[in-house]
């Protein structure tokens, strides 16, 4: 299987420029979340009673570095401390906040369970 690209440019009327494939945007961040991922530095831990990732997570950010779209993203891991079980994402700053999708990649490298 070969995956070509993350981004293509969008409409030029207002927005980033760009488009996430997939879903357009990504599941958007609350202020809390966005905080962190703004302020926090590389490898920085929040926990979390109640996140969009379930219940009493533990979450930590990667280094931000600059994506073939021009956005500020980072590399992300929740873990929940309820079952075990990690997920890795990506998030990507936006005009509006942050925004976070599950990294494709995770699967195919076997770093992430398939559901």
């Amino acid at each position: 299987m070969l995956l070509a690209g993350c981004a293509f440019p969008g409409p030029q009327s207002g927005g980033s420029g760009s488009v996430i494939l997939g879903d357009q945007q990504g599941r958007p961040l609350d202020e809390t979340l966005s905080g962190f991922l703004s302020g926090s530095s590389a490898h920085e831990i929040l926990n979390l009673s109640s996140s969009p990732w379930g219940a009493n997570v533990e979450l930590q950010a990667e280094p931000s570095y600059r994506a073939a779209s021009g956005r500020t993203c980072r590399h992300l891991s929740a873990l929940s401390l309820n079952t075990g079980k990690q997920q890795a994402l990506v998030a990507c700053e936006t005009p509006t906040g942050w925004v976070s999708r599950r990294r494709v990649t995770a699967l195919l490298n076997g770093t992430e369970n398939a559901r």
